[in-house]
């Protein structure tokens, strides 16, 4: 029987309270520091809102090899505990967190002829796709890694990440995860031919396979991503690498 399974992704939006944003860039860094310290981890990538209607937004990329990673190691540490508790003491949450937990489906995270693959300031998109339904994301999947695919081979020097993942409790939603190390670079991907081509003909809103697109955009400011964990997981296997690359 095959025991492994896939790395799992949580992409978070975190609505601050009005004008908390400086005060969240305070809890994240410890945050980002020891979350490169533990077993299983190997991303931690958080960024502002850059839509200009919700300044206190932040989006993260939180990813793991294994889901208890996430939810028993992460925040079972005496930083995590600490950190979560000035956000409830200062009411810093102006609501709670929206998750959502991703199996990966493919793509990329890093590559490795890109001389600012570890850059925390990079630009991030987040394009939420949902299938028309269920039966249907298996195509919209299909569709989104061979658009990551094409961003390797045609436009690689723009673009740092493409990443699909497959949503484990909305069986409908699947998302592109892309990282450009600018704006400019990120309009510059969605005006290419392969991007207009397939998000704008095969996956457009009300087409045949997709009935709803979210997109969202933020500007990186802290952490680290596509990390050499700790602690791998393989199978009922634990192999240690020591600490973490980076």
């Amino acid at each position: 029987m095959d025991t492994t399974c896939p790395p799992f992704y949580v992409v978070a939006r975190v609505i601050g309270s009005p004008n908390s944003f400086k005060r969240w860039t305070d809890v994240l860094t410890p945050l980002c520091a020891v979350s490169a310290t533990e077993p299983q981890g190997n991303s931690y990538y958080w960024g502002r809102d850059d839509s200009g209607a919700a300044p206190d937004t932040l989006w993260g990329l939180e990813g793991y090899t294994h889901a208890i990673g996430f939810f028993t190691g992460h925040p079972s540490s005496d930083v995590f505990k600490r950190e979560m508790g000035i956000v409830e003491r200062e009411g810093l949450l102006g609501e709670d967190y929206d998750l959502k937990h991703y199996d990966f489906a493919g793509g990329w995270l890093t590559r490795e002829d890109d001389a600012e693959k570890d850059a925390q300031d990079s630009y991030v998109a987040v394009h939420h796709f949902w299938a028309k339904e269920r039966g249907r994301r298996e195509a919209l999947i299909g569709w989104l890694l061979a658009l990551a695919g094409k961003a390797r081979e045609e436009v690689a020097g723009g673009v740092q990440s493409a990443a699909v993942l497959r949503e484990c409790n909305d069986l409908r939603l699947a998302t592109l995860w892309v990282r450009t190390r600018s704006k400019a670079e990120f309009e510059k991907y969605q005006a290419s031919e392969v991007y207009k081509e397939i998000i704008g003909g095969e996956l457009k809103e009300g087409g045949s396979v997709v009935g709803k697109v979210e997109l969202h955009t933020s500007q990186n400011f802290i952490g680290h991503i596509d990390k050499t964990p700790a602690v791998k997981q393989v199978g009922s296997h634990e192999i240690n690498f020591g600490r973490v690359r980076g």
